[in-house]
């Protein structure tokens, strides 16, 4: 059942992911209708292919992946929150050319540009630190306001459910919001047993104009906020729908 996405301000509702390089949309779509997002920086990083390092923008000749190297030659299975950059001034001056090159005629490139040039060049190779600090300043061009809390700050472990269920007892939270797919792949009784409302994000953004042709969908956020500028926060707007539990 599709219900009105406007939040009920006498209840916290939190929302979870793990952190993001650039993410697309639909994870500020989730941080807009929430009072607060904690960032899972506390979980293993995934086997193979995984957003968390990596994410699309767009070129001349369509979608552009654009990854983060990260050092993991005799680290095993690393937490979010300790992975380190490999080679990071070099990747950082790839990126920001790629950026200018791909972006020259955005009038919305500066001050972003400079901003996202400010947080890559420091000499710091820790990977969590650069993801959260361009969430704000993605955040911030997007006009959203809400918080974006560490998992690891707050102290809370586990896996699955369990661990969504303690963070959110951990901060008081009323209800919880998360992805429409995962309605009918994650088991939320537990949840419903603890009293927790669950309300499902669907974000499926109308069409918005970019640069390179014609319209690609799940890019980026930086790529909404360069072709868009603030008009970007009303393309996630209306492009969020969500549903209660048992909706269709």
């Amino acid at each position: 059942m599709f219900i009105n996405p406007g939040i009920d301000l006498s209840k916290m509702r939190i929302c979870f992911n793990q952190p993001g390089f650039i993410p697309w949309g639909g994870f500020f779509a989730r941080l807009l209708h929430s009072d607060k997002m904690v960032l899972l920086d506390d979980t293993l990083l995934a086997r193979g292919f995984t957003y968390v390092n990596r994410n699309r923008i767009k070129g001349p000749s369509g979608e552009v992946w654009i990854s983060v190297s990260l050092k993991r030659k005799g680290r095993g299975r690393q937490k979010i929150k300790n992975l380190e950059i490999h080679g990071k001034k070099r990747w950082a001056k790839d990126f920001l050319l790629t950026l200018q090159h791909f972006y020259a005629q955005s009038l919305y490139l500066e001050p972003i540009y400079s901003e996202i040039k400010a947080i890559l060049e420091t000499q710091e190779e820790g990977f969590l630190a650069m993801v959260f600090a361009l969430l704000k300043i993605l955040k911030k061009n997007l006009n959203i306001e809400k918080e974006l809390v560490l998992q690891s700050e707050l102290g809370v472990t586990g896996k699955g459910t369990d661990l969504l269920i303690s963070i959110a007892k951990e901060l008081g939270a009323d209800e919880v919001l998360v992805p429409y797919f995962s309605r009918k792949v994650v088991d939320w009784a537990p949840f419903q047993k603890e009293k927790i409302p669950i309300h499902f994000l669907r974000y499926d953004p109308p069409q918005y104009p970019q640069f390179w042709g014609h319209y690609l969908k799940r890019l980026s956020a930086i790529d909404l906020i360069l072709c868009c500028g603030p008009s970007g926060r009303r393309v996630i707007e209306n492009g969020s729908y969500l549903y209660e539990k048992g909706g269709d």
